[in-house]
């Protein structure tokens, strides 16, 4: 039986912008960071937000996987959660993370849109 989701692919462009935003602006933990193949320049480069289970692959583009370029820069089909969303945008803003407006509610909770290195819209949702 299935009991936890593994991994979830962001596709990026640049692996190392990617990986200094995401450990640096929002904060996670640097998993692994290895080389992909001999001659790929990809590496397997996953985060995770402190006391997550799901490891978050930043995933260069390559052949294999150009069928998701028309994804890049679009929103993307990943929630975060926080615990005080107003609080993780005025520390995330403060640390040059642009956001699509301010926290605002909806029936289903509290949430904002950011905008990732590579330009994936991902929603904060408290």
């Amino acid at each position: 039986m299935i009991n936890r989701v593994g991994t979830v692919y962001i596709f990026v462009q640049d692996q190392d912008r990617a990986k200094a935003f995401y450990t640096e602006k929002l904060g996670m933990e640097l998993r692994v960071d290895v080389p992909m193949g001999q001659d790929s320049g990809s590496r397997w480069l996953s985060v995770l937000p402190p006391g997550g289970q799901t490891d978050i692959v930043l995933r260069k583009f390559g052949e294999d996987w150009e069928h998701y370029r028309e994804a890049l820069g679009k929103s993307q089909a990943l929630t975060l959660e926080c615990d005080d969303i107003d609080e993780t945008y005025q520390v995330y803003k403060a640390r040059g993370v642009q956001f699509l407006g301010e926290p605002k509610s909806e029936f289903w909770g509290r949430f904002v849109v950011m905008v990732d290195s590579e330009g994936n819209r991902i929603t904060l949702l408290q």
